[in-house]
């Protein structure tokens, strides 16, 4: 298990597979996790956690999967000691995009944000897929808080 920041109080990374793992992410400071992989993880549940399941298809995610991860994402952070960690199986793809998305709905450019998930793990992927779904996901929900 790997966990790379993108920011003080945001990582990504891969699965939580032991109870080392977990000791490892509360050294670290983790408080919540988000789990994508396509099953829930008993692991990850001791953490505040929430369980978006996908497979790494490499196709466009849906609105809700946005507007969940981001309200959970934003609760969290409301609380100052907060660390959100998010977890694939590998940590390269869907972890990555996720927190791509985070850091864009935080007001990061995308370029920014690419930037920072890359420096953070150069072979992380920001799938192309994924990212067009956020970045239209946030499209509208600007046109939403405009009305």
């Amino acid at each position: 298990m790997k966990a790379f920041f993108v920011s003080d109080r945001l990582a990504f990374g891969s699965k939580i597979r032991t109870l080392r793992h977990v000791k490892k992410l509360r050294s670290l400071g983790i408080t919540h996790v988000i789990n994508l992989r396509d099953y829930d993880s008993q692991k990850a549940r001791r953490f505040r956690c929430i369980w978006l399941g996908f497979k790494d298809n490499a196709k466009p995610r849906p609105r809700w999967f946005y507007g969940r991860a981001l309200k959970f994402y934003q609760k969290a952070m409301r609380h100052p000691k907060t660390r959100v960690f998010v977890m694939c199986r590998v940590g390269k793809r869907r972890s990555a995009s996720l927190a791509y998305f985070f850091l864009r709905a935080s007001g990061s450019s995308g370029r920014r944000a690419g930037a920072l998930v890359r420096r953070a793990r150069p072979c992380a992927m920001i799938v192309r897929a994924y990212r067009e779904s956020c970045e239209e996901y946030l499209r509208l929900r600007k046109r939403w808080q405009n009305t």
